[in-house]
C-alpha cells in the first residue's frame, strides 16, 4: 500500500491545552492523553504549563536520569508555553492564544475555566462527575473513578476487594474519548457547522466503558460481578509465566481437544451451564497441560486449533513481541539526556502509515510571549456531500456509513457514528446474524433475533439491511452501496471480506473517496494477523493483565462480562475515522485504516512500556490497588457488606476499621467531608439507579429499551435516540429504494432468490 504525503491528517488545526496544577491528577493525565493524539496527527498543539511545570514532570515512572516516563509519553509532538496564570497578564496572553485557536482543552475544576468557555475557540473540558452531580471540588483518584464506573466490581474473588485494572483505566479511556469529541467539534467547524462545546466525565466514560453490567442488571435484576475462580475465562500458571484460559462456547470442542484429558470427556462439561457448575474439577483438569509449556509453545498450538488462549506478557516483553515489531507498533524517540527511548505509536495505521511521535518540549522560562508557531495554513472549510436542503447541526450529518461492525468493537464504533448523524447502514444476513443477536437471546419464541439487550446496546440509530454477501448479487448491492457511501466500518476476521470481493482494493476502486475502517484483534498486517481473541486473550497479551490481580499473586483478567480492550477501541476509533472523514472532504481522497484492538489496549500503558524500554531493570509496578506516588490507596468492606474504596495522601493503619464500622454511605459522607477521595464500589443496579446516567450514557430508545448514550456531551446534553436498533432487515427496502432506485419487481427478485431476508436461515445460526 502507497504511504500518504508527508502531510499528516491535522494539519492545519490549532489546538491549546491548559494544565492546571491544582486539578487532580486523574484529570490532568486525560487531557494531556487527547492533546497528545491530535499533536501525534499533526495538529499544532500548545501546552500551557504553569511555572516548575506540569508536575507530571516529575511523576513515577522515572527513567535512569530523572525525567518522567508518564510525562514524555503523554506530550509527544507538542509545544509548551509556561504562563502564571495567577497574573492578569499572562491570562490576556492566553486569551488571545485561545481565541486564535480551533479548540482548548481543560479541565473542570480549573481557575479560569470560565473564561475558557467563553473564547472564540471550542471548549473541550475533563470533568470527574457528570453535570448533575455539582461535585468539581470533590476528592477524586482514578481509583474512586474505576469503583464508581461499576468497574471494580467486575474484577477479582467474590468473597474477595474488588481490584482496579493496572495502569491509568479511568483517565486514558476519557482521554480516547475527549479525543473523539474534539474530532466531533473539529469536524461540524470543518464542514462549516457551529461547532458543539465537549464536556467529557470521567465517571460517566467509566460507566460506559462498563455498560455491560448495566445491561445485565436490566435484563435479569442481578448485576454481573467478580466471578474469580467461578469464571469459565481464568489465568493458569505455566513453565514461564501465567496464560488466560479463554475460548467461546463454540470453541469448547476445541479445547476439550487440544487439551486431551479423557475426564474433559464427561458429559457434566458438555454445556457452559455444566461447565460453570463443575468449574473446580474443570480447571483440575486443564491446568497440568498448562503446567509444563511455555507461552509460546501453548500459544501457537492453540490458535492452530482456532482457540484464543492468551499468554501474558509485562510491559518489557512487549517491546520485543514478534507482532508489534512487524508492525512497527513501537517507535524509537531520541531524549537529549535520556539517549533513545521506545514507545508506542498511536495505534492505528493510516494508508499503511504510522505516526512517529517527536519528543515531549523542554520546560521553558516563564513567559508573557508565545513564538510563532511553524505549523501549515488554517485549514479551509468544506460542504457535507450528501445534504441537500438546510443541513443537520449534527457534526457527521451528511456522512453515510457501511456498517459490517459486529459485537462490541466494529458495532459500537458504528453507532457513535450514527449519534454523530451520520447515516449508518447496518449489514447482516440470515445466515450470519450479529452475535449479539444470539448471545443476548432471551427467549425462543418468533422474532427472538430482534430481542436482544446487547444487540440494542450497541445498534441505536442505525437502519437494517440482511444480505447474503456469499450471493454475488448480495455483493453487486454491496458495491453499488459503497458508491454512494463515505464510510465503511468493519471487524470480521481478516480476508473475509477480501474473499467475497468486497475489500478495501475493490471498493476504493469504485469509491476513491472511501474511508475503510478495519478493526481486528492484531491488525491488518504482521505475522499474527490471523490470530483468533476474545477480549480477555487482549487482556493478557496487551499487558494489562499483568498490572492487574492482588499484590504477591497472579495475573488477572478483565473477563467475559468486560472484556475490557473490546470496549476502549471504538472510543479510539471513532475519533479516527472522523479524522480520516474531515480529510476526505477536502482533499476527495480516501484511506484505510487499520486498527488492532491489543495495539490500543498497550497504549494505555505507554509509559510503562518507555520506562522499560529506557531501564532493562525497571521494575514493574506491584498489582494490588495501590498506585505510583500515592501513600495508600485500597478497598474497604463496610459493615453493610458494600465496598467502598479509598485514596488517602498520608498513611492511616485506622482505615480497614473505620470503613467496617460504617454502612457504604456513611463512610463515604465521613470521608468526603474531610476531604478524602473515597467513592462507592457500585455494581449494575447501582448504575441503573443512578440518575445522572439517564439520558446520557443509558438512554431509553422509543420502546423503552435501555442503551448506551455517548460517553461525552455535546453542548451539554446527551444524544437524541432518533430510532432504536433495527430488526432484521428492517429496512432493506427502504434503503435499496431510497439509495440505488430499486423498485418493488427488484426488491420481490431479492426476496425470493434469498438475498435479502427478514429472518435468519433455518439451522444456520
Amino acid at each position: 500500500m502507497m504511504k500518504e504525503a508527508s502531510v499528516l491528517p491535522l494539519a492545519g488545526f490549532k489546538i491549546v491545552e491548559v494544565n492546571d496544577a491544582k486539578v487532580p491528577l486523574c484529570l490532568r493525565l486525560a487531557t494531556s492523553l487527547a492533546a497528545k493524539i491530535a499533536a501525534d496527527l499533526g495538529a499544532d498543539v500548545l501546552k500551557i504549563e504553569p511555572p516548575g511545570g506540569d508536575p507530571i514532570r516529575h511523576a513515577p515512572p522515572l527513567l535512569p536520569q530523572g525525567e518522567s516516563a508518564l510525562f514524555q509519553f503523554l506530550n509527544t509532538s507538542k509545544r509548551s508555553l509556561t504562563l502564571d496564570l495567577a497574573s492578569e497578564s499572562s491570562r490576556r496572553t492566553l486569551a488571545d492564544l485561545v481565541d486564535k485557536a480551533d479548540v482548548v482543552l481543560f479541565e473542570e475544576p480549573a481557575s479560569i475555566a470560565a473564561m475558557l468557555r467563553s473564547t472564540k475557540a471550542t471548549p473541550v473540558e475533563i470533568a470527574a462527575f457528570p453535570i448533575e452531580m455539582d461535585a468539581a471540588q470533590r476528592p477524586v483518584s482514578e481509583l474512586a473513578i474505576q469503583a464508581l464506573g461499576g468497574l471494580m466490581h467486575m474484577v477479582g474473588e467474590p468473597a474477595r476487594k474488588p481490584l482496579k485494572l493496572g495502569g491509568h483505566q479511568a483517565s486514558y479511556p476519557a482521554g480516547l474519548t475527549a479525543f473523539t469529541g474534539l474530532m466531533s467539534a473539529l469536524a461540524a467547524r470543518d464542514a462549516g457547522r457551529p461547532a458543539p462545546s465537549v464536556r467529557v466525565s470521567l465517571a460517566e466514560v467509566m460507566q460506559w466503558v462498563n455498560w455491560k453490567a448495566a445491561s445485565g442488571a436490566a435484563a435479569s435484576g442481578t448485576s454481573p460481578g467478580r466471578e474469580g475462580k467461578n469464571s469459565e475465562f481464568q489465568v493458569l500458571p505455566c513453565r514461564d509465566g501465567h496464560v488466560a484460559v479463554v475460548y467461546t462456547v463454540t470453541q469448547w470442542p476445541a479445547t476439550r481437544a487440544l487439551v486431551g484429558d479423557p475426564r474433559l470427556d464427561d458429559p457434566k462439561f458438555s454445556t457452559r451451564a455444566g461447565r460453570r457448575q463443575n468449574i473446580a474439577e474443570l480447571y483440575a483438569a486443564l491446568a497440568p497441560w498448562f503446567a509444563d509449556k511455555t507461552r509460546e509453545e501453548i500459544q501457537k498450538t492453540a490458535q492452530a486449533k482456532g482457540v484464543p488462549f492468551g499468554p501474558i506478557f509485562s510491559p518489557a516483553e512487549l517491546l520485543q513481541t514478534e507482532q508489534y515489531v512487524a508492525r512497527g507498533f513501537l517507535a524509537d524517540m531520541r531524549h537529549a539526556t535520556e539517549g533513545t527511548l521506545r514507545l508506542p505509536q498511536l495505534p492505528v495505521q493510516w494508508n499503511g502509515r504510522s505516526f512517529s511521535p517527536k519528543p515531549a518540549p523542554a520546560l521553558a522560562p516563564p513567559s508573557s510571549k508565545e513564538e510563532a508557531p511553524t505549523s501549515p495554513p488554517p485549514r479551509k472549510t468544506s460542504t457535507p456531500p450528501h445534504v441537500n436542503g438546510e443541513a443537520s447541526q449534527l457534526p457527521l450529518a451528511g456522512i453515510r456509513v457501511l456498517d459490517f461492525g459486529l459485537l462490541t468493537a466494529g458495532a459500537n464504533t458504528s453507532a457513535m457514528l450514527a449519534d454523530l448523524g451520520a447515516d449508518v447502514i447496518k449489514i447482516e444476513s440470515g445466515a450470519y446474524l450479529d452475535p449479539f443477536r444470539v448471545v443476548g437471546k432471551t427467549d425462543n419464541d418468533e422474532g427472538w433475533w430482534n430481542r436482544s439487550p446487547q444487540f440494542r446496546f450497541t445498534n441505536r440509530n442505525k437502519r437494517g439491511l440482511a444480505l447474503n454477501l456469499k450471493d454475488p448479487e448480495g455483493q453487486r448491492v454491496i458495491r453499488e452501496l459503497a458508491a454512494r457511501c463515505d464510510v465503511v466500518v468493519e471487524n470480521f476476521r481478516r480476508g473475509v471480506l477480501d474473499r467475497a470481493g468486497l475489500g478495501y482494493k475493490e471498493l476504493s476502486a469504485i469509491n476513491p473517496r472511501l474511508v475503510f475502517a478495519a478493526i481486528s484483534s492484531q491488525g491488518d498486517t504482521g505475522p499474527e494477523r490471523m490470530n483468533v481473541s476474545f477480549g480477555s486473550t487482549l487482556d493478557a497479551t496487551s499487558g494489562i493483565a499483568s498490572l492487574t490481580g492482588y499484590e504477591g499473586e497472579e495475573p488477572r483478567i478483565s473477563g467475559m462480562d468486560v472484556n475490557y480492550p473490546d470496549q476502549i477501541v471504538s472510543l479510539f476509533a471513532t475519533g479516527i475515522v472522523i479524522a480520516a472523514v474531515t480529510e476526505a472532504r477536502r482533499t476527495q481522497k480516501g484511506a484505510f485504516l487499520d486498527f488492532s484492538q491489543r495495539e490500543v489496549a498497550s497504549f494505555t500503558l505507554g509509559e510503562e512500556i518507555l520506562a522499560a524500554s529506557a531501564d532493562p531493570n525497571h521494575r514493574l509496578r506491584p498489582r494490588g490497588n495501590g498506585e505510583a506516588g500515592v501513600v495508600q490507596q485500597d478497598s474497604y468492606r463496610c459493615a453493610d457488606g458494600k465496598w467502598l474504596a479509598v485514596t488517602l495522601d498520608s498513611t492511616d493503619p485506622t482505615m480497614e476499621a473505620f470503613c467496617a464500622g460504617k454502612t457504604r454511605d456513611a463512610a463515604v459522607a465521613a470521608l468526603l467531608a474531610k476531604g478524602i477521595a473515597a467513592a462507592p464500589c457500585l455494581d449494575g443496579n447501582d448504575l441503573l439507579r443512578d440518575t445522572a446516567l439517564q439520558g446520557v450514557t443509558l438512554v431509553r430508545d422509543e420502546n423503552g429499551g435501555l442503551v448506551k448514550g455517548l460517553p461525552y456531551r455535546l453542548d451539554g446534553k446527551g444524544l437524541a435516540i432518533e430510532r432504536p436498533a433495527p430488526d432484521l432487515g428492517q429496512h432493506t427496502d427502504e434503503v435499496l429504494r431510497e439509495l440505488l432506485g430499486y423498485d418493488t419487481a427488484r426488491l420481490k427478485q431479492l426476496n425470493d432468490s434469498g438475498v435479502t431476508s427478514t429472518t435468519p436461515t433455518i439451522g444456520e445460526v
